[in-house]
């Protein structure tokens, strides 16, 4: 559901690119006689957006500066699934394209990405990722096949100050949906705010639907080799939708507007009118920075979690490799993958400099995401921008500690906008309509979920 993923470099530089034509060559790159080794790389930004063009191509020249015997080629190609395939039997894949966490899976099984395990394993700074991310692209064997840059997961964000003002301690939140009905309830009761928000349309409440599936123990797809079936009619799904039944009809504590999306809630939250809500983690500088919410007001804890929660919902970008890559293709791409997305990690100057310069363009530093490096990596990263850090980190400590441990389930890897929105009826049904079954609205939403993933 998010609306971008990659570095906050790529994120920005990504947007212009469009898709482009290579030379065909063996992995997108190759070997020369006398030593060096070519490889080409994915998301160039495109002549509509030179600036951020020419700090790519910049970071290119300091690469090769660094590392005289690689020699880069950028390419505009952006992952986009419905030319991906035909990319690869072409032979144009870059040596090194990004994709999103929902394709790894299938990339996996396909066989359509390089297995990187030893040349990562033997990497000081690659073989040592979050390891909770780092599973998004590994197999049941435990073998790895791409190198997560960027992520993100979902959570339960909630207004400090109207935890205070309802006795309720903003320093324990809720980690149980049961617990977060009493929140809301006692949010309710006490002051004059809302005490919980969902969103409903344009495929958000789809989005968050499938998120509070997750947590309470069902994804709504299942990949089986190269089939994807349907599982949308299960009862993690009927739990949550019940969930939203009881705030609704029983408890009063979900107020009266059923037709939100991402911008309605995140514009409630922020005029201090609602309680609680489910949002990505890394809302904060929409919250704070664009929306002018006090930062002290801001809560953000781990996603809530029934006893067979399969953990949280997030998304990001892997870096892969071309499956038909040379082992010395291998080791440059995974070097310049250590470069671009990974420097600021292992150098000081550089994250300080990046650092500066977030701050500089009125962003956040220290803000709540989910580290791709270990943690003793990231510590010292923030040891070294601590300066710039402008976030009060200690109102989201469980959140930050539970990105090391909380399991990230990518999104449904087909048609996830498309299932999204047939949720979303769902979910404005149980809102809307106090006698609704939600035994065949869920059998409704099967059919219609099995015609997207129909061969």
């Amino acid at each position: 559901m998010k609306k971008q993923f990659g570095t906050r470099l790529i994120a920005g530089i990504a947007a212009g690119a469009t898709l482009l034509t290579l030379s065909a060559c063996s992995a997108g790159g190759q070997d020369s006689a006398d030593g060096t080794t070519t490889i080409t790389v994915s998301d160039l930004p495109g002549s509509d957006a030179p600036e951020a063009r020419k700090i790519f191509l910049d970071r290119v020249a300091a690469f090769e500066k660094q590392h005289p015997d690689i020699t880069v080629e950028p390419s505009e190609t952006i992952w986009a699934a419905d030319t991906f395939q035909a990319m690869l039997a072409g032979g144009t894949m870059p040596t090194v394209m990004g994709v999103p966490f929902t394709e790894m899976s299938g990339l996996i099984e396909r066989g359509q990405v390089a297995d990187i395990s030893d040349a990562i394993d033997q990497d000081s700074v690659l073989g040592g990722l979050n390891e909770n991310v780092q599973a998004v692209a590994q197999n049941a064997e435990g073998q790895t096949f791409g190198v997560p840059v960027a992520a993100y997961s979902m959570s339960l964000l909630y207004n400090r100050e109207l935890f205070t003002a309802a006795g309720l301690d903003p320093d324990d939140p809720p980690t149980t949906w049961d617990e977060v009905r009493e929140a809301a309830k006692t949010i309710e009761d006490k002051t004059d705010a809302q005490g919980f928000q969902t969103m409903t349309k344009d495929s958000t409440g789809g989005w968050i639907l499938t998120t509070q599936s997750y947590s309470r123990g069902s994804e709504l797809q299942a990949l089986d080799g190269d089939t994807v079936t349907a599982t949308v009619d299960n009862d993690a799904t009927k739990q949550a939708l019940e969930f939203y039944r009881t705030l609704r009809w029983d408890d009063d504590t979900l107020g009266s507007n059923f037709l939100l999306n991402w911008g309605d809630v995140n514009n409630a939250f922020a005029a201090g009118t609602v309680g609680m809500y489910v949002q990505g983690a890394d809302v904060w500088d929409e919250v704070v920075t664009n929306l002018g919410m006090s930062a002290d007001a801001v809560g953000i804890a781990p996603l809530p979690q029934s006893p067979d929660g399969l953990g949280t919902l997030g998304g990001g970008t892997v870096r892969v490799i071309n499956p038909k890559a040379t082992p010395e293709q291998v080791a440059a791409g995974l070097d310049w993958v250590e470069f671009l997305d990974f420097s600021k990690y292992t150098d000081e100057t550089v994250a300080v400099d990046d650092a500066k310069a977030t701050v500089a363009d009125g962003a956040s530093v220290g803000m709540p995401v989910v580290p791709v490096v270990d943690t003793d990596t990231y510590d010292q990263y923030l040891s070294w921008v601590d300066a710039e850090i402008n976030v009060p980190r200690e109102h989201f400590t469980a959140y930050i500690d539970s990105t090391t441990t909380l399991p990230i389930v990518p999104e449904p890897s087909v048609k996830a906008q498309e299932l999204y929105a047939i949720l979303d009826s769902v979910v404005q049904a149980v809102l809307t309509q106090e006698d609704a079954s939600i035994d065949d609205l869920l059998a409704q939403a099967q059919k219609s979920a099995e015609a997207l993933t129909a061969p």
